[in-house]
C-alpha cells in the first residue's frame, strides 16, 4: 500500500508474472485486472495508486500475464457493469474495444451481475453481453447473486441465465456463494439455496432455464412459427422526385422464449436532413428495450416513434440503423415499419 510510480508497476508486473507462471498450464482463466473503473457517470478509470502509474497500467498487466502463460484466458472483471447505457459500461467498452484494435492480450470480460431491488435486472442485459461478445471476448457472469425472494427472485435469476444462453460468447455463470446464510448479503437472501440448504424456487427457474438450453438458433423452438413479414418489400416515402423520402427495412435479430430483437435499417433515397421511423407492435407485444436512437411511445405503447439521438442527416445512398427488444406474450408477428423524411 506505501508503494508508488516505478517501484509500484516493477511490483505489480512482478506479481502477475510470478503468479501466472507458476501456475502456467493449470488455470483456464485468470481475472488479470479487478474493478479498474469508477461508478457514476464519468465512465473513467477510478483513482488509485496504480492509477498513478500511468493510464497503460491495465494494458502492462494483460501482456505480462499473456507472457507468462500464453494459453490461459486472461480477463477483466467488474461490478455495475450490468446496463448497457450506464457510463460507466461504455468505459469498459471503449477499453476492451481499444485493447482488441490494438492487440492487447485480453480475452474475456466478466461480469459481477450483484442485483437488489434498487438495481434489479436491466432490460437491457443480454444487449450488454452481445454487444462485449462481438468484440471477439468471452463474456461470464462471475458473481451473480440476486436479492429477493419467491417468483420475483426466481423470474430475475431465470431472466440472466436465459441471457447468457442467447450469447454464443457467454462461457460461465458463477453464483456468488450457496446458501443465503454463506453470502456477504445474507440479509437480502440472495442466492439459490436457503440457510438450511433449501433448494428455493430460484434454483429451479436456474436448472429450467439451463435443460431449456440456448436459443441463439433461428427458430430454436419447433414449435413456435417462424415471424410472418406483414410488410416484406420496403415501399420508399414519396418515390422520386426531390421531396426528402427514406425507406425502413427491419430484419429479425434473436430470440428467445419469451422475447426477440429486430433491427429497422434506414436508408435515404435523397439528401436528408432528418428521419423518423414508426415502429407498430401488436398487442401483447411490448418494446422493451432500444438502442441507437431517441424513442417515444403513443399512449397505448404499442407505437414507438424513433427519431437520431444525434444529427439525422444523410446523402442519398446511406443508411443508418436502431434496434430494439420485444416481449411478444405468444405473437411472433414482425413489428410493421414506417419511415419519414425532412
Amino acid at each position: 500500500q506505501n508503494l508508488s510510480g516505478t517501484d509500484l508497476r516493477n511490483a505489480m508486473l512482478n506479481h502477475v508474472t510470478q503468479v501466472a507462471s507458476y501456475y502456467k498450464g493449470k488455470i483456464y482463466a485468470w481475472d488479470v485486472v479487478n474493478e479498474a473503473y469508477a461508478d457514476g457517470s464519468s465512465g473513467a478509470r477510478r483513482d488509485s495508486n496504480l492509477q498513478r502509474t500511468g493510464n497503460d497500467w491495465i494494458e502492462a498487466a494483460f501482456r505480462a500475464a499473456r507472457a507468462a502463460d500464453p494459453a490461459a484466458k486472461l480477463c477483466y472483471n467488474d461490478y455495475n457493469t450490468d446496463n448497457w447505457s450506464h457510463a460507466k459500461t461504455q468505459g469498459v467498452y471503449n477499453m476492451v474495444r481499444d485493447f482488441k484494435s490494438r492487440g492487447v492480450p485480453i480475452d474475456c470480460v466478466g461480469f459481477q451481475a450483484h442485483f437488489n431491488s434498487g438495481n434489479p435486472v436491466p432490460s437491457n442485459y443480454d444487449v450488454t453481453l452481445r454487444n462485449f461478445a462481438a468484440l471477439g471476448v468471452d463474456v461470464q457472469i462471475t458473481e451473480l447473486d440476486i436479492e429477493g425472494s419467491g417468483s420475483s427472485q426466481a423470474q430475475q435469476y431465470q431472466g440472466v441465465v436465459q441471457a447468457c444462453l442467447s450469447v454464443a460468447r457467454c462461457t460461465g455463470i458463477t453464483v456468488w456463494g450457496v446458501r443465503d446464510s454463506d453470502s456477504w448479503r445474507a440479509s437480502g437472501t440472495p442466492l439459490l439455496f436457503d440457510g438450511s440448504g433449501n433448494k428455493k424456487a430460484a434454483y429451479t427457474s436456474v436448472l429450467n432455464q439451463l435443460n431449456a438450453g440456448g436459443t441463439t438458433n433461428p427458430n430454436p423452438n419447433p414449435t413456435t412459427p417462424t415471424p410472418t413479414n406483414p410488410n416484406p418489400t420496403p415501399t420508399p416515402t414519396n418515390p422520386g422526385g426531390s421531396t426528402p423520402s427514406c425507406t425502413a427495412t427491419y430484419s429479425e435479430g434473436q430470440k428467445w422464449n419469451d422475447r426477440f430483437n429486430g433491427t429497422v435499417t434506414i436508408r435515404a433515397n435523397t439528401n436528408i436532413s432528418s428521419w423518423q421511423s414508426t415502429v407498430t407492435v401488436r398487442s401483447p407485444q411490448k418494446i422493451i428495450a432500444t438502442w441507437n436512437g431517441s424513442p417515444t411511445w403513443d399512449s397505448s405503447g404499442n407505437v414507438m416513434t424513433m427519431r437520431p439521438s444525434g444529427s439525422g442527416a444523410l446523402s442519398a445512398g446511406q443508411t443508418t440503423s436502431f434496434g430494439f427488444t420485444v416481449q411478444h406474450g405468444g405473437n411472433w408477428t414482425w413489428p410493421s415499419i414506417t419511415c419519414s423524411a425532412s
